[in-house]
């Protein structure tokens, strides 16, 4: 929220003007005033830097800016607003996180809870909205935890609307098991030595012994191919999978780990990326379809070369 009602209040007490002083400096009505003051109305933009110069001070800090921006502040806003969910109040979270995104636009946390508080209200409409900000948040690149966190409360959100297909897309970018906390907190607790840490690390990567146990479990592949919004159409059109095929027969099945490839909701528009082991081998975004296709191929031949 906004503090400038309380901040022009104190000011204008501070340099000991009564309304009628105050608005006989600024041309405007006592009455002008005494709304703002109240928190009833704001001042136009235009009569900031004159009311700055009154007092003497920054526009942000008339503004209330320090405020807004404080870390102690956001961090009450989010106890409040949780503090409201687990109350059951609903609505007050709605509104205390609503109110929040009117200050701070484009904090992905605020609007991550807010994307949260709609969804559980039940409402169409809400679940739609809540969708919409699962989705900016994750189009933003956030951070890795917040991401993981947006994507499991979307998929289920996706699956609430009747979008079961988007649903298991979503899921899909979820961590394995192998790498959750609970996990790796829980092999700390064995004091692994160097050999159980390679074995660790393996099993990260290749979710087993090798790259075919790891598919015939249906674990994690060697080689990811994520496809961003307006690329999936690469699988079919281009014939991406019967090139991979084809190249698999050119170098020899095992000189080619197993790939897997999906559309990735994270990824911006006409971004592909190739993953193996732990590097991206191919990371960008592309004019032509066509080209995306060759880089593809041409990283795939690299790894089978490695």
């Amino acid at each position: 929220m906004l503090h400038i009602g309380e901040n022009l209040k104190r000011l204008r007490k501070s340099w000991d003007l009564t309304q009628e002083e105050a608005a006989a400096i600024l041309g405007v009505s006592p009455q002008s005033v005494s709304k703002w003051e109240r928190g009833d109305t704001y001042p136009d933009i235009t009569l900031l830097p004159a009311l700055a110069n009154l007092y003497k001070i920054s526009v942000d800090a008339l503004i209330g800016m320090d405020r807004i921006n404080d870390a102690a502040a956001r961090d009450g806003i989010f106890a409040q607003g949780h503090k409201s969910l687990m109350s059951g109040d609903i609505p007050a979270a709605i509104d205390i996180f609503s109110e929040a995104l009117k200050t701070h636009p484009n904090d992905e946390g605020f609007m991550t809870e807010l994307a949260f508080a709609l969804a559980l209200d039940g409402k169409k409409s809400n679940l739609t909205r809540a969708i919409e900000l699962c989705e900016n948040v994750l189009a933003s690149h956030p951070s890795e935890k917040l991401r993981h966190t947006t994507c499991a409360a979307l998929s289920f959100m996706y699956y609430r609307n009747g979008q079961q297909d988007k649903a298991v897309q979503v899921a899909h970018n979820l961590p394995h098991i192998r790498e959750s906390r609970e996990k790796v907190l829980a092999e700390f607790e064995k004091k692994p030595d160097d050999a159980a840490i390679d074995a660790y690390l393996r099993f990260i990567v290749l979710g087993g012994r090798g790259a075919a146990d790891a598919v015939d479990r249906g674990e994690q592949d060697v080689v990811m191919i994520e496809l961003g919004e307006g690329m999936i159409r690469l699988y079919t059109e281009l014939d991406l999978a019967d090139r991979i095929k084809n190249l698999r027969e050119e170098v020899g099945i095992k000189n080619l780990p197993p790939v897997r490839i999906r559309d990735n909701i994270t990824l911006v528009q006409n971004q592909v990326r190739v993953r193996y082991l732990a590097d991206y081998v191919v990371d960008g975004e592309f004019d032509s379809a066509l080209t995306a296709v060759d880089e593809i191929i041409t990283a795939l031949r690299r790894i089978a070369s490695l």
